[in-house]
């Protein structure tokens, strides 16, 4: 009765947070009320979805135990210092209606909001994993977040450095945001390639809500570099969806153990198989693109490329060693307690090879 109870609680919340994305995306283009009015409706709803997120995380973490508990109670505070960083931006967006200034007291609200998220996916019970599939699920993410941090290199992350001045608090501001969202990319693709289906729902709409975010942040910086963003920019929807996504996942987390993957075998998807190779292969089709077009490739680029070709290599070699040791060893759950030529009843056995005839 309680989980049910609680997945009417998400769908309701899954509805809301649909009527609120739409709501704020026809407001924005078809410039209701101006450019104040776009103004106070975008601020006002954007501090309302923190707002949502931060109470939903801190209900979610009085209703779990152990380290469930710690990963919504992090995230909540997480979601508390983005909220205060919002109701700052609004103050000076409309109150005092002049540019916020960079750095400011927001973005202290959004740095500091960092190291809590971070904390928080640490904290997941998906984060500690069994050793066999922790190092699958480590490469992954390594790999996932090496070809995420090529992609950001050549579009945000690389021209910002080149006229950025690191001197200034300013550059090294602007430069901490699209850092910060590659670390939680990276931890929060871990965590989700740890886990089991039970807890991961919740979580993956934490990943929707943080993807969005750190999108959000990338285009942001980018369009504040070339000198395009005011508020009201469509790019704003991001972080919209972005709270309301861990919000609504937040709401559906019922009380119950989220277990991290076992060393028991299991058939792997294709999904599961592919998914880590699709950012792999976007990231190397970018770099063949710009030799293409004859634009220069930085020492960097070559660098995080030759890690991607390493990570995949590496994530291979572990399947391989895996599946062998599976076949001639049995299970993971029955090393040491059999010969490897041992039955459990005691009676002696050869390994039995695929394909072999008597």
């Amino acid at each position: 009765m309680r989980r049910h109870a609680r997945r009417s609680v998400e769908v309701a919340s899954t509805v809301g947070a649909v009527l609120v994305t739409v709501v704020f995306f026809l407001w924005l283009v078809l410039h209701i009320g101006g450019q104040h009015g776009v103004r106070d409706f975008d601020d006002s709803v954007t501090v309302l979805s923190a707002l949502s997120a931060a109470i939903a995380c801190l209900l979610a973490a009085f209703r779990q135990r152990g380290a469930a508990r710690h990963f919504w109670l992090l995230l909540g505070l997480a979601c508390v210092a983005w909220t205060l960083a919002e109701v700052i931006w609004g103050v000076y967006d409309v109150v005092l209606s002049k540019a916020v200034p960079v750095p400011s007291w927001a973005d202290v609200g959004y740095l500091g909001a960092y190291p809590l998220a971070a904390a928080a996916l640490l904290c997941h019970p998906g984060m500690h994993g069994a050793g066999r599939h922790k190092a699958r699920a480590t490469l992954d993410g390594l790999a996932i977040g090496t070809a995420v941090l090529l992609l950001s290199w050549t579009f945000v992350l690389g021209p910002l450095w080149r006229h950025t001045d690191l001197s200034t608090a300013g550059g090294i501001v602007a430069l901490a945001y699209p850092f910060g969202d590659l670390l939680i990319m990276f931890l929060i693709i871990l965590a989700v390639r740890s886990m089991t289906a039970t807890g991961r729902r919740a979580l993956l709409w934490v990943l929707v809500g943080l993807f969005a975010m750190a999108l959000a942040d990338s285009t942001y910086a980018y369009l504040v570099e070339v000198g395009k963003y005011s508020t009201g920019n469509l790019v704003d929807i991001g972080w919209v969806v972005g709270y309301l996504a861990i919000a609504v996942g937040a709401s559906g987390d019922i009380r119950q153990v989220a277990r991290a993957q076992s060393d028991e075998p299991a058939e792997s998807s294709l999904v599961s198989l592919v998914t880590p190779y699709v950012p792999v292969l976007l990231a190397l089709s970018v770099v063949t693109f710009e030799l293409e077009l004859h634009h220069k490739v930085d020492r960097f680029s070559w660098l995080t490329g030759l890690c991607l070709v390493l990570l995949v290599i590496a994530r291979q070699a572990l399947m391989l060693v895996d599946r062998r040791n599976e076949q001639f060893f049995g299970p993971p759950g029955s090393w040491g307690s059999a010969s490897p030529l041992e039955s459990p009843s005691g009676a002696s056995r050869q390994p039995e090879r695929a394909g072999r005839t008597s």
